[in-house]
């Protein structure tokens, strides 16, 4: 007896370091998962940031070659929202430096231009990236005079390239276009279209239309009109519609009863709009002039 009672009040205490030891068990177990997955999530994070800020650092450099060699340093911090016409990129500046020029036995100067992005006025650049320059660079974007290139940022390129707005071309800055046209296109609210099929001659401005709408339709007096339940429109569908017309009899015309109007309107079908137009973003485009 004295040891069976022994045994027993033994057993609360062991219980006791027991749970203690299954808490500080799962304790460190959840401390483990934090470390893992939480530093997976600063890793995917910084991964993010960095991809955006190589994003950032190609879309000005893009911009720094259209002008080549003759661009101008940005050694200020600039708000990329000022380049790209987004709010959403004014957490992010740049800037980029032009290498001195170096000259090769044919007279080609070439030089460097590092581009740096910044976050959130950081003084560290998130993202560092060199663009190569050349006086070849004119010819080196693969482009001819005369070629259209679409524009997505309200900055203009280099004045290589001439907005496709309907100006005059400068004969003696530009007398390779000069020698093709004495005036850009104008392309302002224009979608260019391939020549062929039903296109307009090359250059030819063509008109909007659309397909033909057709549609037929029965007789439309009180009795013909009606639905069972005595509401209008039991004949019509889609874009046609009927409304009451009060004082008005297709029979007698003597104006003692009334009638249904039919009506035609396409805003019932689908959007409508004052122009005919297919789903767009807007862009400016830019004709190569040297």
């Amino acid at each position: 007896m004295l040891l069976y009672k022994k045994t027993k009040k033994k057993r609360p205490a062991f219980m006791l370091v027991s749970a203690l030891l299954a808490t500080l068990i799962l304790m460190m177990i959840a401390h483990g998962f934090m470390l893992m997955y939480g530093g997976q999530f600063t890793y995917l994070q910084a991964a993010k940031t960095a991809s955006e800020g190589q994003q950032y650092a190609e879309l000005v450099g893009e911009k720094v070659k259209l002008e080549g060699i003759d661009a101008e340093e940005v050694t200020s911090k600039t708000n990329l929202d000022t380049l790209t016409g987004n709010d959403k990129d004014k957490n992010w500046q740049y800037t980029y430096e032009i290498s001195d020029g170096t000259e090769d036995d044919n007279g080609n100067i070439f030089k460097v231009a590092t581009i740096k992005i910044y976050k959130d006025g950081e003084n560290s650049p998130r993202y560092t990236y060199e663009v190569p320059l050349s006086s070849l660079g004119n010819s080196t974007d693969g482009l001819e005079v005369g070629m259209v290139v679409a524009w997505t940022l309200s900055s203009n390129p280099s004045d290589s390239y001439l907005e496709c707005n309907g100006q005059v071309v400068d004969s003696t800055k530009y007398p390779k276009l000069y020698a093709l046209m004495h005036n850009t296109p104008d392309y302002r609210g224009m979608f260019l279209r391939g020549l062929g099929g039903n296109s307009a001659s090359l250059g030819i401005t063509q008109g909007d239309a659309i397909r033909n709408i057709t549609g037929t339709f029965g007789r439309v007096d009180d009795q013909m009109g009606k639905n069972a339940d005595g509401s209008s429109g039991g004949i019509t569908n889609g874009a046609f519609y009927l409304t009451s017309n009060p004082g008005w009899d297709w029979e007698s015309k003597n104006g003692n009863n009334s009638s249904s109007m039919l009506h035609f309107e396409a805003s019932r079908v689908v959007p409508t709009a004052e122009e005919n137009r297919p789903i767009n973003k807007a862009v400016r485009y830019f004709i190569k002039a040297k």
